[in-house]
């Protein structure tokens, strides 16, 4: 990972007397929003940036975030093209529209700014800014464990007087799931704000005791034109304008300030309310056997593998990593050259998986040691599925592939995906199912790779999208997610839809007898649908108990229970006939990815920021 670092020059010069004193002003540009599907993309930023040239007093812009609109290659290439014509200094941060939908796994975006966090300093004050997803996966905002640590270890590099900005596309509240965990960081030394984008409007806040504030839009809707927020600082005093930018440039204006405050000279301390809370008390029925903190994010499921008592999962620095199932003991590593967001596949004693450096690679599931690797025109980012010895995966560059799971061999492919895939793959003898980022649902032959039938949602645009849920087949149909917050049940040999229903997003699973597929709702809500009907019916629903609810996290089943990962770390338990609940666990601040069921009432858990569990639970059903 690269960040901008200038930290250590510019305390250096501090030190030596060479910085110089007085008043600072900088622009705050926030979501941008670069969307190359609609006329004229990027215009009002241009104006924006020719505004910003034209004037002097300006010492350095701060990109804060949703550059974008959905962090294409081609947006990101687009929007570096545009900056390229500011003639100040300028700092940039990925907001959730460039990192969630990422064909690249968020790689072109470090490829084409160099870095994903910076620190600098001016005028005797440190900025620093981190990036905060989601990264890939539908869950709140979240600072990766990676600039959890490096923000970590920067602070400690701060003489403790002096005073520190932060900036990060989401406010530092619970829209972001480490929030106090940053604010704990932060208040180690001598923050004074924060500044962030994200809600597209000015507005002053606080953010566990700091004064904050939030940006509006780079662009024209809901203001007087396109503009951007003008910061100074003089003798500790703030003060916020904001800049209306006009194509005609003589026409642009500052409005009078909007908030004012000054510096204060006391410390902030971390109040009970905000320290971190960590894991709850564990409840009886449960007990952690071992766990895992890596010191990067987790982007995907960890697996295991009963037959060799191994786990397997990856991190997003592209570190594939094994270890013993009894007791997590390390057992080896494989680097990558890119982010990995795709989950594991183990068979026999081969590992497959996907790289956003545009491999599939196969590895021995006993050394790590690399067997194979297939090329791929883009990043992968989806979950290869496996069966008769053939690798099924779909990838950024418009293609599904099956791949020969000895050798690596294209065996056939699909060139006509709409939109880029990263869910995992449906695989059985008579079709593989998958969907993509276009709107588009496909099934294929699986031994020869024929077009069965497209399913496309009759509701048009990317966010109707059957893309991140992993499909389930029983009772002769396919069921799916969507995000406009349906269940869908297709005809798996026509793909004609049988029914709808309203519930859903992304998250989807089926009982271990297939009777029942499950399907988790935005709003606190769990459904029990019968798989056999050709209608929705439904054996039962209840209140799920975890509130707002977005993680596409599939739902597993075990020994007559369902387990459903939640989007603020939370794994819920409930009785597969009636629904009630049976117990939860909360296990981080971020999304769990999954929970792989590895028989005797124990199951693999991997979380967004970077940890791995054994859990293991009383079994009241068989006793």
């Amino acid at each position: 990972m690269k960040h901008r670092i200038l930290l250590f020059i510019a305390i250096g010069c501090l030190i030596g007397g060479c910085s110089r004193s007085g008043r600072t002003c900088f622009a705050v540009i926030a979501d941008t929003h670069i969307n190359l599907n609609v006329p004229g993309a990027g215009e009002e930023l241009l104006t924006v940036i020719r505004d910003i040239n034209t004037q002097d007093s300006i010492d350095f812009v701060i990109l804060a975030g949703d550059i974008t609109e959905f962090g294409s290659d081609r947006e990101i290439r687009e929007a570096r093209r545009i900056l390229d014509s500011l003639q100040k200094p300028w700092y940039i941060l990925s907001g959730n529209h460039d990192s969630k939908w990422s064909e690249s796994g968020c790689n072109t975006f470090v490829e084409i700014f160099d870095y994903e966090q910076f620190s600098f300093v001016h005028n005797n004050m440190v900025f620093i800014g981190t990036n905060s997803g989601p990264n890939m996966r539908m869950a709140p905002a979240l600072v990766p464990r990676e600039s959890i640590v490096w923000l970590d270890s920067l602070l400690q590099t701060i003489p403790k007087k002096m005073p520190v900005i932060f900036i990060n596309h989401y406010p530092l509240t619970e829209d972001m799931s480490n929030y106090r965990q940053v604010i704990e960081l932060l208040k180690t030394r001598n923050i004074q704000m924060t500044i962030c984008g994200h809600y597209h409007t000015n507005e002053a806040f606080t953010a566990g005791g700091i004064p904050s504030f939030k940006c509006r839009s780079a662009l024209s809707k809901g203001y007087e034109g396109p503009g951007y927020n003008l910061v100074t600082i003089e003798k500790g005093k703030v003060t916020f304008r904001e800049r209306i930018a006009l194509p005609d440039r003589i026409s642009s204006y500052t409005q009078p300030p909007w908030h004012s405050f000054t510096f204060s000279k006391r410390r902030f301390f971390l109040t009970d309310s905000l320290k971190h809370s960590g894991t709850e008390p564990i409840d009886p029925q449960l007990e952690i056997i071992w766990s895992i903190q890596d010191d990067s994010d987790i982007g995907s499921a960890a697996m295991a593998d009963s037959a060799s008592k191994t786990v397997v999962f990856a991190n997003t620095r592209g570190v594939i990593k094994a270890v013993t199932l009894d007791d997590g003991t390390p057992l080896w590593s494989t680097s990558t050259n890119g982010k990995i967001y795709s989950t594991p596949h183990i068979a026999g004693q081969r590992i497959y998986i996907g790289s956003t450096d545009r491999n599939v690679y196969c590895l021995d599931l006993h050394n790590g040691n690399i067997i194979w690797k297939y090329t791929t025109g883009k990043s992968i980012v989806a979950s290869p599925a496996v069966m008769a010895g053939v690798v099924y995966i779909g990838g950024s560059d418009n293609t599904f592939r099956a791949l020969d799971a000895d050798n690596g061999q294209l065996l056939w492919e699909y060139t006509g995906i709409n939109g880029f895939m990263e869910s995992k793959p449906y695989v059985d003898p008579y079709q593989v199912v998958t969907g993509s980022w276009g709107n588009e649902l496909y099934s294929f032959h699986p031994l020869t790779g024929k077009l069965q039938w497209i399913w496309e949602n009759r509701h048009r645009g990317r966010m109707y999208s059957p893309a991140a849920t992993w499909p389930v087949k029983a009772g002769g149909k396919i069921f799916i997610t969507t995000p406009e917050r349906k269940c869908y049940a297709i005809d798996a040999r026509t793909g004609k839809t049988v029914w709808e229903a309203e519930g859903g997003r992304e998250s989807i699973g089926l009982s271990d007898d297939k009777q029942q597929v499950y399907v988790k709702t935005m709003f606190d809500s769990l459904y029990a649908f019968h798989t056999v009907p050709g209608k929705a019916l439904s054996k039962w629903r209840v209140a799920g108990g975890f509130g707002y609810e977005i993680g596409p996290s599939p739902v597993t089943s075990q020994d007559g229970l369902v387990f459903v990962p939640s989007a603020k770390g939370v794994l819920y338990a409930y009785d597969k006939d009636n629904g009630s609940a049976r117990w939860h666990i909360r296990l981080s601040d971020g999304l769990i990815n999954y929970a792989q069921p590895v028989g005797n009432s124990k199951l693999i858990v991997s979380t967004l920021d970077g940890q791995v569990y054994l859990i293991g639970y009383k079994n009241d059903v068989l006793q």
